[in-house]
């Protein structure tokens, strides 16, 4: 979570959303109480904003990369076209039994695919055309997914990246790794002439780009 904001402004955010469905906060619970790292969770603001960009777009194909417990997943497919589908990438096999009591219990995950194998390997092959793409995978891995993503992706299409402010440390003179990758993706976006981009302050940091 980004400094600057006190929990009441949080707090007050939160308490102002649209209703957020009773499996999504019931699977928050599961992910707090069953995960070592429950901050990885989109959360209600991050998720209710996920599916209000695909309910805009109405996609046909979403891709996500990183898929964890499978919030974000369910939020984005709120949004897919009536015969869309989500695909969504994820290598490790922590997070499965909360995976497979999801696709057993919740209706919508009808319309997800959830694949365990590297994004970055099964891609290439697939010849889809991508609508709307979330990237949450591995930080090292982001300018790699991009290179992938965007010849899979038409004039309009939206790709939507987590964690592109890094805890605020892109900002900083000194990077270390993984927060210099992240800098030189949001320079990517920036600077490219495929893309138009915005980089919103919400949890930590998400970037809103159109395929031109």
């Amino acid at each position: 979570m980004l400094k600057g904001l006190s929990l009441e402004v949080l707090r007050y955010c939160d308490t102002h959303l649209s209703n957020v469905p009773d499996y999504l906060t019931e699977l928050e619970r599961k992910t707090h109480l069953n995960t070592m790292a429950p901050q990885m969770l989109s959360g209600s603001l991050q998720g209710r904003f996920l599916s209000m960009i695909s309910r805009l777009k109405q996609p046909l194909v979403i891709v996500e990369i990183g898929t964890f417990t499978g919030y974000s997943a369910l939020c984005l497919a709120e949004g897919l076209a009536e015969n869309g589908r989500l695909y969504t990438f994820e290598v490790e096999n922590t997070y499965d039994e909360i995976i497979q009591g999801l696709q057993q219990e919740v209706e919508l995950c009808s319309k997800i695919e959830f694949i365990k194998k590297s994004a970055l390997e099964y891609l290439p092959n697939t010849g889809w055309s991508v609508d709307l793409a979330f990237v949450d995978g591995s930080k090292k891995e982001y300018l790699d997914y991009l290179r992938v993503l965007e010849n899979m992706m038409p004039t309009g299409a939206v790709l939507l990246s987590d964690n592109v402010l890094w805890y605020g440390k892109v900002a900083e003179e000194i990077k270390d790794h993984d927060t210099s990758i992240i800098d030189q993706y949001n320079q990517y976006l920036r600077d490219s002439a495929k893309w138009d981009v915005v980089i919103l302050p919400i949890r930590d940091g998400i970037s809103v780009a159109i395929k031109k």
